[in-house]
């Protein structure tokens, strides 16, 4: 089974991040808002480099979030904006969005052979599956997991599917979050493909790389090894 994330793994771009910027500092000053609008380009340009503020966040969503807080915004109004953000998605047009071809076609590979294949996600149910057809992902997957809950919710999904703990190596986990996606994973000996693409180096991995067309002959190997009888 290969249990991959959503953002900045099963599809890519940076403009969703820039239109949940633009939603969260709508009403703030003029001042604030162009100071969030411009960390946020730093932060996309460089990563954690980008200010001590930024130290933490590990990709744009979290970035956002840091600089508004200390603008003074709360958690209902961040999740307003993101809400906004996820219907503007739904607009090819005024949100482009990649799905890597490498990493698609991998997939349709994979469950040619017999892996199964599972979104797993911390966003919410709602809009998701609009989202996912806009992208054209459902064909390419077994199952979606909304509102996982990562990291602990990925534990959940991971002993389920695994309740003995004795067949991690079955299992693959994808995703560019160290701590939601990986982590889970290696503790219960699963094969980790990390995507690291500020460099953080916040923990180890089967495979690290940038961006995730660096992480597929890994995964490719990865399925090889598993017997037919032996994939789920």
């Amino acid at each position: 089974m290969l249990i991959t994330d959503f953002d900045g793994t099963l599809y890519r771009g940076d403009a969703p991040i820039r239109r949940y910027a633009e939603h969260a500092s709508a009403a703030l000053p003029a001042a604030d808002r162009a100071e969030l609008l411009d960390g946020v380009e730093r932060f996309l340009a460089v990563g954690a480099a980008a200010g001590p503020l930024l130290a933490e966040a590990i990709d744009g969503w979290e970035a956002v979030a840091v600089l508004g807080r200390k603008a003074g915004l709360d958690t209902p109004e961040l999740n307003r904006a993101f809400a906004a953000t996820r219907e503007l998605m739904l607009d090819a047009a005024r949100c482009p969005l990649e799905v890597p071809a490498g990493y698609a076609e991998l997939i349709t590979e994979l469950r040619g052979e017999g892996v199964r294949v599972v979104l797993a996600t911390n966003s919410p149910a709602a809009g998701l599956d609009g989202l996912l057809r806009r992208l054209e992902l459902p064909p390419l997957l077994d199952a979606v997991v909304s509102g996982t809950g990562k990291p602990e919710g990925l534990r959940r999904l991971l002993r389920a599917e695994n309740p003995n703990g004795q067949d991690g190596r079955r299992v693959c986990v994808i995703g560019d979050h160290w701590r939601n996606d990986i982590e889970p994973g290696r503790e219960v000996g699963a094969h980790s493909a990390y995507i690291d693409r500020f460099g953080r180096a916040d923990g180890p991995a089967d495979a690290i790389a940038p961006a995730v067309e660096g992480l597929l002959d890994s995964i490719r190997t990865w399925a090889t090894a598993q017997a037919p009888t032996e994939r789920n």
